[in-house]
């Protein structure tokens, strides 16, 4: 990613043996690739956010376009590409990465908050304030910040389906449907609520496998559906028929019948010197494949799941048998994993390992053929693993709905587990402005200005919100500060007209530790980087630099 070092032309045309930029050119340096990296997403925040064509590549490193409207999918994008070249660039998106593998949301919040404190940061020291005072008063603010959010919060169970339910709407995209949103806000919460019964009130998302095609109903099964290439099935192989009530085994290392064949006259392996000894070899080879289909028929096993493709021979063998195989369920490999919690089976590596207890068993077993891909689903499970399905008219609706679930399944997970939600629309950003605003005076020396700063920045949140849904933003916030200066704590912005509302009764819900995260994160990468006063170039060589011995 290309980053502006900013207008002055020293940055440009310095010396080769000038290896360094300190104090106002390493301030431009690294607010530039600040304000770079924030103008790259700015545009995505809120639900009429805009969204970014990329290029990029797929899971299965294919090259890919994606329509995207979401800071951390665009990070990890530009990272599966060239990546983030600019070294301060890159600190700033590693900083904020960790947030989106934690809660799948709030990640553009912690990028604009971030460049908006390191604004308001860079002003202060400009106008003489230094670094560390302007980090103890974002301290303070922040600490008020976590007190406004205490009292703001609501509880709320894992078996509150409606309020769930709005927390998984809030977060997906309105770019989807209203009455698309609700269908899946519902089934999300309906999830995470029978995982939280299974987990004795821990949802855990690793249990759910979201699946989107276009055509494809929504809808949820108690099992997992295993996604292959068409090509994993030629000539009508595997599950060609729903079966009931069946047992599955599971392997994740391929079948070689060949590891411990002997000939007589090749002694150990298989080493054939003769015709006579290659149709032995033959023989026996098709003796033991045939030995061990009739073996696993014996144990009841109706389906046999591998994660590796098995040969064509032992394929033939097995359907003869009686046996349906699904193989090359290669990808992701976590989902042959996945099929034994839910079956109540155990993966192995050898046939000779399948006993009567690592079986598992599946209520029912059927095939469907959607567009490249071939779903097997194993439904009726005794286990805790759930996958949705949805679809859409075309594969970029498609995308846009799995999209949606994973991110709305991680945000209604965390608003489970904590207990606590906050209401949307900028709400949270308006009261704490408001409240560290209201205590400004209380911090007395050169910190208060830091406290007023923070104030600032973190009303830059409704700004954006509002100029992104076509608003006037002074218009917007000088309500907004009206409606919490009236006690009116819950108050938010509407993205169709604007004006106030009262988030809570307009069902705009979020996780309490989104927008908690968000603020921590954003503090944590302004204290690395505001304090920087000097940037090294790599690769130098330090001439005649001798260190400064310490003071006995």
């Amino acid at each position: 990613m290309a980053v502006q070092r900013g207008d002055d032309a020293r940055l440009e045309d310095r010396e080769r043996n000038d290896w360094t930029i300190r104090d106002e050119d390493a301030r431009r340096y690294v607010r530039g690739a600040i304000d770079a990296t924030v103008t790259l997403v700015e545009s995505t925040y809120g639900p009429a956010g805009m969204e970014k064509f990329v290029a990029t590549s797929d899971r299965q490193n294919r090259d890919d376009l994606r329509r995207i409207d979401d800071a951390g999918r665009l990070f990890d994008a530009i990272e599966s590409g060239d990546g983030f070249g600019h070294p301060v660039a890159a600190l700033f998106v590693d900083g904020v990465s960790g947030m989106r593998s934690r809660v799948h949301d709030g990640t553009t919040t912690a990028v604009l908050l971030a460049g908006a404190l390191m604004d308001e940061g860079f002003d202060l020291v400009e106008r003489g304030l230094a670094p560390s005072s302007v980090v103890v008063g974002y301290g303070i603010a922040r600490a008020r910040a976590g007190s406004v959010l205490d009292e703001l919060a609501r509880p709320v169970d894992s078996d509150d389906e409606t309020t769930l339910t709005n927390v998984a709407a809030t977060t997906m995209t309105t770019t989807l449907a209203p009455a698309v949103r609700q269908e899946l806000s519902a089934q999300v919460a309906s999830t995470v609520g029978r995982l939280a019964d299974a987990g004795d009130g821990w949802p855990n998302t690793d249990h759910v496998k979201v699946l989107a095609a276009p055509g494809v109903d929504t809808a949820t099964y108690d099992g997992l559906a295993l996604s292959r290439p068409a090509d994993a099935d030629p000539n009508g192989r595997g599950v060609t028929a729903p079966i009931t009530d069946a047992t599955v085994a599971i392997l994740d290392r391929e079948i070689d019948f060949e590891e411990t064949a002997t000939v007589i006259d090749g002694g150990e392996g298989v080493q054939l010197t003769s015709p006579e000894a290659a149709e032995r070899y033959r023989s026996e080879l098709s003796v033991r494949i045939e030995a061990a289909a009739e073996g696993l028929v014996r144990s009841g096993v109706d389906v046999l799941v591998s994660l590796e493709r098995l040969d064509e021979p032992v394929v033939d063998a097995f359907e003869r048998a009686g046996l349906a195989v699904v193989d090359k369920a290669t990808y992701p490999k976590e989902d042959v994993y996945r099929l034994a919690e839910a079956t109540g089976g155990t993966v192995v590596s050898k046939l000779d390992d399948l006993t009567a207890e690592r079986l598992g068993r599946a209520g029912r077993i059927e095939r469907r053929d959607v567009g490249d891909e071939v779903w097997t689903v194993f439904e009726g499970c005794p286990g805790p693993i759930f996958t949705i399905t949805t679809g859409g008219e075309t594969p970029t609706e498609a995308r846009r709905r799995e999209d949606a679930l994973d991110d709305a399944l991680e945000t209604a997970a965390t608003a489970a587990i904590d207990r606590q939600v906050l209401p949307g629309a900028t709400a949270p950003a308006a009261a704490v402005a408001a409240a560290v605003r209201a205590g400004e005076t209380a911090t007395t020396g050169r910190e208060q200005l830091a406290v007023g700063a923070f104030a600032d920045a973190i009303e830059r949140l409704p700004v954006v919100f509002a100029r992104n849904a076509g608003h006037d933003p002074v218009t917007a916030v000088t309500d907004l500060r009206t409606a919490h200066a009236d006690g009116r704590s819950a108050a938010g912005l509407s993205p169709e007209t604007g004006t106030t509302m009262d988030a809570w009764e307009s069902g705009i819900v979020e996780p309490r530790r989104v927008f908690s995260q968000a603020v921590e994160t954003a503090a944590a990468i302004v204290e690395q980087l505001l304090t920087i006063d000097a940037v090294l170039y790599p690769n130098v060589e330090l001439t005649g630099y001798t260190p400064r011995p310490e003071r006995e």
